[in-house]
């Protein structure tokens, strides 16, 4: 049966309302300029969802829409789901967050990141293990690959680019061995664990955590395949849509839009009979900066910043989100706690982008405060001279290399042997986002390089590798 807070949605969605016009130009306009041929949409407003919508066809080669039962694959918005459900555990008393990976699982020898073991719980869930980030792709699906495949080959071959609590570093594997632990402390498979735990009590019933749980109404993906030499963007069969037990955990569980705005509205409101609120509340707070002199934060599977910008204005207002992308789905989530506005648009296409989409949700049905007057991120040319040097970074797949940073008035340049060697494009001029945050153009994609300085030594992060001054 049709829940019947979504019925009288549906009905109010159906009946012509204005309000939600421009929502819908903006979505079909995004649709139009991505990959994905589907999407699914659903806002909440108030305490109701206002607004359930279905664009395009949720088959590439169908003519369907999606509707409002139709799953789709998440990517790393799983990863909030992942830490609720761990937190649990503490909730429990089972671990703290200051357990550490080798409290739990002591077989776990890291024979390329002898240190990871002493990464805690804390910083697990706000990636700040120092692992490389890394993804298992052939597609070991059973239950028990979670274990195996972290005790084989993520034991003996990922490695650390710092040690762990020197920073924030984005890597999938945190959430990975986030779910491992969450079985360890258990005598269930990290889905099942989930999927009693949280999707149930949370109303979540479309939402499932096994490729294997799926029904017909399933988007099929528009994206790459695992196999892909080419990167060519082809219809993927649910059969062929790649899973992994070890990423599942990170980034691999199926839901729709609806499902996600449950969510949302538990992280707003609370329910202690899932979680203690304060946990609730660590999981929506920063844990760790992203950028050395930015707002954004980590939480627990969540980003957490404060101050929105829809077009020229800006609004002082705090806000929540994530995102998540597959071989072929994409997942959007926005929340603004403060006005109890949260969308989540699910489609079928890799890499899409829908900023407009949420722009004009957020402009159009949002009552938000006075705009107020953005605050410029900071920049103070005489700090560029103490980045320049030679950074020593390392990756797996060309072992180690040289950043060269040299600075000239306002701007810092870039040499990276290794890419003059190979005939890789990039600009050497890098581009100021802050005084610590740069862009570097490889290949005609923007690459992010933050320059930390920790424990009296200087690093220039990038998400696939970490470069320490000599």
């Amino acid at each position: 049966m049709r829940n019947t807070w979504l019925a009288l949605v549906l009905v109010a969605c159906n009946s012509g309302d204005e309000r939600f016009d421009l929502l819908s130009s903006a979505i079909e306009a995004d649709l139009a300029s991505n990959n994905a041929t589907g999407a699914s949409v659903a806002v909440w407003l108030d305490d109701d969802i206002v607004f359930v919508g279905g664009f395009g066809t949720a088959d590439p080669d169908g003519t369907a829409p999606p509707d409002e039962d139709t799953r789709f694959q998440i990517g790393s918005d799983t990863k909030k789901l992942t830490a609720l459900s761990l937190l649990r555990k503490v909730a429990a008393g089972r671990v703290t967050l200051d357990t550490t990976v080798g409290d739990v699982l002591p077989d776990l020898a890291m024979s390329e990141a002898p240190t990871f073991p002493r990464t805690t719980i804390r910083q697990l869930l706000s990636h700040q293990s120092g692992i490389v980030d890394n993804a298992e792709l052939t597609s070991s699906t059973t239950d028990a690959s979670l274990a195996s495949y972290a005790y084989g080959e993520f034991a003996s071959s990922y490695y650390s680019l710092v040690e762990p609590g020197t920073f924030y570093n984005y890597a999938n594997p945190n959430f990975s061995i986030a779910g491992l632990i969450d079985e360890r402390l258990d005598d269930r498979p990290w889905p099942d664990i989930v999927e009693a735990d949280l999707f149930a009590p949370l109303g979540m019933t479309r939402t499932v955590a096994r490729k294997s749980d799926l029904d017909d109404n399933t988007a099929v993906g528009n994206g790459i395949t695992v196999t892909s030499t080419d990167g060519a963007i082809v219809r993927t069969s649910i059969a062929d849509t790649w899973e992994s037990a070890f990423v599942r955990p990170a980034g691999l569980v199926w839901s729709t839009p609806s499902d996600q705005i449950r969510l949302a509205r538990f992280l707003v409101d609370g329910d202690a009979a899932i979680l203690d609120p304060s946990l609730v509340r660590e999981l929506t707070s920063s844990q760790a900066p992203m950028y050395p002199d930015l707002t954004p934060a980590y939480g627990f599977g969540l980003m957490v910043d404060r101050g929105i910008s829809l077009g020229d204005r800006y609004y002082d207002v705090p806000m929540w989100a994530h995102g998540g992308n597959t071989l072929g789905y994409t997942s959007a989530f926005y929340i603004l706690p403060d006005q109890r506005f949260a969308i989540s648009i699910l489609s079928n296409g890799r890499a899409d982008d829908f900023t407009q989409s949420i722009v004009t949700a957020m402009a159009t049905l949002v009552d938000l405060p006075s705009p107020t007057t953005p605050p410029s991120p900071p920049f103070d040319a005489s700090a560029l001279d103490a980045m320049t040097g030679t950074y020593s970074a390392f990756d797996a797949d060309i072992g180690p290399f040289d950043l060269i940073i040299t600075h000239t008035g306002d701007s810092l340049r870039i040499s990276v042997p290794v890419l003059d060697d190979a005939g890789i494009p990039y600009d050497h001029e890098m581009t100021a986002i802050s005084t610590h945050l740069w862009i570097v153009m490889v290949g005609g994609e923007p690459e992010e390089i933050a320059f930390i300085e920790k424990s009296g030594a200087l690093y220039l992060r990038n998400r696939q590798f970490v470069g320490r001054r000599r």
